[in-house]
C-alpha cells in the first residue's frame, strides 16, 4: 500500500508537534521546581570558608592572593587524597 505525500507530511508534522509539546512540558516542570544545588555548610571547615571567599574574587585578584592559592592547593591535596607532607609548590 502506497501512502500519499500529504499523508506522510501530516505524520511528520504530528510527530514534531508531539516532540514540541514534550519539550515544553519538561521546560515547564523545570521552571516550576528548579533543582537547587546543594551547598555544603561552610561553618564547619575554615578551608571551606576561605574557598567561598576566594570564589567571589576576580581572576586578576586571585593571581596575587597567596592565601587563596594556598587554600586551593590544600583543597586539591584533600580531593586527590595526597598525604599532608607531600604538598607541591606551584
Amino acid at each position: 500500500m502506497r501512502r500519499s505525500p500529504d499523508h506522510i507530511l501530516r505524520l511528520i508534522a504530528l510527530g514534531l508537534g508531539g516532540l514540541a509539546a514534550l519539550f515544553a512540558a519538561v521546560e515547564l516542570a523545570n521552571t516550576i521546581a528548579p533543582e537547587a544545588p546543594v551547598e555544603p555548610s561552610a561553618g564547619e571547615d575554615p578551608l571551606q570558608e576561605e574557598l567561598a571567599r576566594c570564589r567571589t574574587m576576580t581572576p586578576e585578584d586571585l593571581d596575587t592572593d597567596t592565601v587563596c592559592r594556598a587554600a586551593w592547593a590544600e583543597h586539591r591535596r584533600r580531593f586527590l587524597g595526597l598525604p599532608a607532607d607531600n604538598t607541591e609548590e606551584e
